[in-house]
């Protein structure tokens, strides 16, 4: 089954507008501090390949993921454990489907039903820079798994801090590490009052967030019925934070709502696969899903009242991990707007001025919607165990 065609509205934009560039890799740096030894113990880097007789080392991809766990966030974090080409260096949790605190649990609950307990996670921010906080319990449920009082049998502990252990581990790899942002983004912002330069020691940023491209000299992009589609919890939730990632150099792909919630799909989607298969995985995603499928339900209607379910985080997991799934996008400078009817502040990308001095960074406007669920589809199809 595939998602709905009414649900995935395609544009066809030139492809020289999603050319990946990466930025030199900066000289390598001592950690700042020890990790933890149960990282220091965990999975090699690195496969050892046979072919033709001569042994070849086969890099895996490093990845940082930073989290807010909730339902969908859930589904992204499965298909990067179950990719044998990443190693999850870290997983980082932030306030915002949920609090930090079960954010962080939540993340540890999916590894761990994913054979996936070599995978450290680690507490991050609780609260945003400066703003209020704001949560998304009417979409994910008040524990981000739809109230289902999933919990693992050990909570994440409080310490060492997330935000610590990405400036070690960005320190021990520079140029090499991937990093995933699927929730606000105040531990990459917190990271960077204490590392200016380190989106550019990292390899790349992917981010869930902004609104998209603005038309040329468009002051009020959120009255755009494009941008209506969906707000954007991301970057309202702490604007101050995800200011503050548009204003520094390095390789950052922005891949927000206007794109990723043009994907809703099946709910029946999930459920096949877990009666099919029987396979924990796929049974976790149709036990928390419910609420979450009801939200989007009843948010976008579809024919024949079918229930449907977003995939935005595997959106950005699949741009990350396959950027040929990436049909149409953009590199522009962030703007912050302000919709003054609920005060809420956004970012979009929006044509470059005569003299340019902010960074530019890549927006994606179009995916390939099928191709991201035909590897939904092969993950949750793939037995255990996944390392």
């Amino acid at each position: 089954m595939v998602a709905s065609r009414s649900a995935l509205a395609l544009l066809h934009l030139h492809p020289r507008w999603h050319s990946r560039h990466r930025s030199p890799k900066p000289a390598r740096k001592r950690p700042s501090r020890a990790l933890d030894s149960a990282r220091r113990k965990a999975s090699p880097s690195h496969l050892l390949h046979r072919s033709s007789g001569k042994a070849e080392i086969m890099t895996k991809r490093k990845v940082i993921i930073d989290t807010d766990t909730g339902v969908d966030d859930a589904l992204a974090i499965m298909l990067l454990a179950a990719d044998p080409e990443v190693d999850i260096l870290a997983v980082v949790s932030v306030f915002g489907n949920t609090t930090g605190e079960r954010a962080a649990d939540n993340a540890r609950y999916v590894l761990d039903i994913c054979g996936r307990q070599d995978v450290p996670v680690y507490r991050g921010s609780d609260v945003p820079i400066k703003q209020e906080l704001r949560m998304n319990p009417g979409i994910h449920g008040e524990d981000g798994f739809g109230n289902t009082g999933l919990r693992p049998e050990v909570s994440v502990a409080t310490e060492p801090n997330g935000v610590d252990v990405v400036l070690d581990l960005v320190y021990q790899y520079p140029g090499e590490i991937d990093y995933l942002a699927i929730g606000p983004q105040t531990n990459l912002a917190r990271a960077l009052e204490r590392e200016p330069e380190l989106l550019q020691k990292l390899r790349s940023t992917t981010i869930v967030g902004t609104l998209g491209p603005a038309l040329y000299r468009d002051t009020e992009p959120w009255a755009d019925r494009r941008f209506r589609v969906s707000r954007d919890p991301n970057v309202t939730f702490d604007i101050d934070a995800a200011e503050a990632v548009a204003a520094h150099e390095g390789d950052v792909t922005w891949c927000g709502p206007y794109v990723t919630r043009q994907a809703l799909v099946p709910e029946d989607f999930f459920i096949e696969i877990a009666q099919s298969t029987g396979y924990a995985p796929a049974e976790l995603i149709t036990k928390i899903s419910a609420d979450y499928a009801g939200f989007y339900s009843r948010s976008y209607p579809q024919p024949g009242d079918e229930r449907v379910m977003g995939i935005n985080d595997s959106m950005a997991v699949a741009a990350l991990l396959r950027p040929d799934l990436i049909t149409a996008s953009v590199m522009r400078p962030l703007q912050t707007f302000e919709d003054p009817a609920t005060g809420d502040r956004y970012l979009a990308g929006v044509h470059p001025v005569k003299d340019e001095t902010r960074p530019v960074q890549r927006v994606v406007v179009d995916m390939n919607f099928d191709g991201v669920l035909e590897m939904i589809g092969e993950t949750l199809r793939r037995p255990l165990p996944w390392r």
